[in-house]
């Protein structure tokens, strides 16, 4: 019986055509290059606008009218009037023009050249840096700004909570996926709070979330619990959805499912809505712990709700109530499921091979719909 649906799902599939795409490619390793250099006709151009001995200030508006960021790097670099005292503003803008169209080897170069002048150096310049050295994951060019900002002696120029939120954010964007990754970048993770802690600036709820995650992320859970119970007598800041989803996800991935569902249940009671990731970590959570029923109403409230179902969680559902005995009930779901659009015709034969390999002896009952 299940053969036969599966042949017959088979050739709808190919029909559609539908393609396949590896779990994992190998990445080829970057290749380090030279900054580019404008074309000279567009350099000259842009000289040729500029006014006779024009000032800083003339140079300045250039730069920022200037639709090429390789123009503007090369009028920073060779043309500025005051070599002696540069305009900062010159220096800010060529840096954002350069990172918002991801010429980061021209932004190392700008960057170097504005960090070997102290005169340009502002909080929102070196900020600026950081903020576009941790979107290219040049995360060691990012803490060696930070660093020269704690040590500059223009207390003007030290790290904002601003700083510290970029920091936070480029050290949990590496792999997500990785406990141990997430182990280790934990590490620098937490020196970096308490230097934000013990140089008087104030964790806001992204700081206190980005602790939280990082915790939850490489299953330092009591860790995390305590900084979430921290935040309101301690930081002044209430907890938010994040803080709930970060904890909801931690804890099912750490077993403590029974934990996972009061934060849950107190997360909803507070107003905030869980993420599709809280939800599928709780229903997978309560599956593997026996509670099938309760899982399934997850689902059907994921759907109701239009969130997305991932196929981790259909397949936990799916075997726990099989692996129980349950194995007519669990295909007749899985059809519920395809018919509502929980999960598409891919994740469908997915689930049915799945099935039919372990299962494949098994009668289907009849009137079933298979």
């Amino acid at each position: 019986m299940f053969r036969s649906l599966l042949s017959e799902v088979r050739s709808r599939v190919s029909v559609l055509n539908l393609g396949t795409r590896p779990y994992y490619s190998a990445r080829r390793p970057k290749r380090t290059r030279s900054p580019r250099l404008a074309p000279q006709s567009e350099i000259d151009r842009a000289v040729a606008a500029l006014p006779p001995r024009f000032t800083a200030d003339d140079l300045t508006a250039a730069i920022a009218a200037e639709p090429n960021p390789l123009v503007c790097l090369h009028l920073l670099t060779h043309h500025h009037p005051h070599r002696s005292h540069p305009d900062p503003s010159s220096f800010l803008i060529t840096i954002k023009k350069l990172g918002s169209a991801a010429l980061f080897p021209e932004l190392r170069s700008a960057g170097s050249l504005a960090l070997s002048l102290p005169s340009v150096l502002t909080e929102p310049l070196l900020t600026t840096l950081i903020y576009f050295y941790s979107n290219a994951r040049m995360l060691s060019s990012a803490i060696h700004v930070y660093n020269l900002m704690r040590s500059h002696p223009d207390p003007s120029c030290r790290p904002t909570a601003r700083t510290y939120n970029l920091l936070f954010a480029a050290l949990l964007g590496r792999d997500n996926r990785n406990s141990y990754i997430n182990h280790v970048y934990m590490d620098t993770l937490r020196a970096l709070f308490r230097q934000m802690v013990n140089s008087g600036v104030a964790p806001d709820v992204f700081s206190l979330n980005s602790i939280i995650k990082g915790y939850a992320l490489s299953l330092h859970l009591n860790d995390a619990l305590r900084i979430f119970h921290q935040m309101k007598p301690v930081y002044g800041c209430d907890p938010d959805a994040n803080s709930y989803n970060y904890l909801v996800h931690g804890l099912c991935a750490q077993g403590r499912t029974k934990n996972a569902r009061e934060l849950f249940d107190e997360m909803r009671s507070r107003g905030f809505e869980p993420s599709a990731k809280a939800f599928n970590s709780l229903a997978s959570a309560l599956a593997m712990g026996g509670e099938v029923e309760a899982a399934m109403e997850l689902v059907w409230e994921m759907r109701r709700m239009r969130k997305v179902v991932d196929l981790v969680t259909c397949r936990t559902v799916i075997e726990e109530m099989c692996a129980r005995g349950r194995m007519r009930e669990g295909v007749r779901l899985l059809r519920d499921w395809k018919e509502r659009e929980v999960l598409n015709e891919r994740w469908f034969i997915e689930l049915l091979n799945g099935l039919e390999d372990n299962y494949g002896h098994e009668p289907v009952a009849p009137g079933s719909g298979f």
